[in-house]
């Protein structure tokens, strides 16, 4: 894993650190995806935040880019912030025709890079707000928004609604992406899913930090576990995807209190090893993880066995209500 700094100091003046994992010529269409996540720390809770993390984001995508990724990836609730204060995300959605899934089209399509944009999505047919991510393509189109189907805690129940809808498929140079976002990356058969409609690689905006505020209103005394160090390769060796975990750093300091995150970023092959993580340093300054990913290096884990093809347990089509 090779790892550099980036000379510039970008639109908000700071550096973006990169880690990479790259062959020496970019995939070829249909042939692997050259994936980018940036995990950084961004502002949260007001219209200028979005500004500011847009911008930044462009300075992610650009860098990303320089290097030829095809698609790049964004923390969990990138436009806005995580953990905001009552009402606050509410007040700051959108919808997805919105300014800033528009100017997330714009940097995608000067930059050439496709990219996953969190956001929190207003329905404007129902009210609704969802926890969201723009899927936009390398020429700037909207490929699809996918909604968060598994809402953690309460604060989240409270701000959001839960999507019944499954997650879908997109297709970036040609090899098939789904999106899941946080706590989603923690449920099985939502990998199961993916890969019995074929995907290849699945991606996971973030925000899991390490304690925080609970229902009652007492501080967690048990933090938020690390599952990029079990879950996480587990479900990409069983079901044989490339998994990215794609994780907010740094602190975000709503009223009610302070949320720490834990900027565990990483990319695990099928083989369930890391082609490329975080370590340490790297949780100290922004920071761009890229690694290709070709499913033609990592052949199926025996000559005959075949988990997708071999599993007996067949998923409903429908999920069953949230709670």
């Amino acid at each position: 894993m090779e790892h550099t700094t980036d000379p510039s100091r970008g639109r908000l003046g700071a550096p973006i650190r990169v880690l990479t994992k790259l062959s020496p010529q970019v995939p070829a269409a249909g042939t692997g995806l050259r994936l980018a996540l940036f995990q950084g720390e961004g502002q949260a809770g007001a219209e200028s935040a979005k500004k500011a993390n847009l911008d930044r984001a462009a300075d992610a995508v650009e860098r990303a880019a320089d290097f030829g990724a095809h698609l790049v990836v964004l923390p969990e609730m990138w436009t806005t912030g995580y953990s905001l204060d009552d009402g606050v995300i509410r007040a700051l959605a959108e919808p997805a025709d919105g300014p800033s899934v528009e100017e997330g089209r714009r940097i995608a399509r000067e930059a050439g890079t496709g990219l996953v944009l969190p956001f929190p999505e207003l329905d404007p047919a129902t009210a609704r707000v969802y926890n969201a991510a723009a899927v936009i393509g390398a020429d700037g189109t909207l490929l699809h928004v996918h909604r968060k189907t598994h809402l953690y805690g309460q604060f989240e129940r409270d701000e959001f609604s839960a999507s019944d809808d499954l997650p879908g498929i997109v297709e970036i140079n040609g090899i098939r992406v789904g999106t899941l976002i946080c706590y989603e990356t923690e449920f099985p058969p939502l990998y199961q899913h993916f890969a019995e409609q074929g995907a290849q690689v699945v991606v996971g905006p973030t925000a899991a930090d390490g304690t925080y505020r609970l229902a009652d209103d007492r501080m967690s005394h048990i933090p938020y576990p690390d599952i990029t160090r079990h879950q996480i390769p587990a479900m990409a060796c069983f079901w044989g995807l490339f998994v990215a975990y794609a994780n907010r750093r740094g602190w975000e300091r709503p009223a009610r209190c302070t949320y720490d995150f834990l900027g565990n970023s990483g990319i695990w092959g099928p083989d369930g090893e890391a082609m490329v993580a975080v370590t340490g340093a790297d949780k100290m300054v922004d920071s761009l993880l890229i690694a290709d990913c070709v499913p033609a290096t990592h052949p199926r884990f025996s000559p005959e066995g075949d988990r997708v093809r071999d599993n007996r347990f067949r998923l409903a089509a429908t999920m069953s209500p949230a709670v």
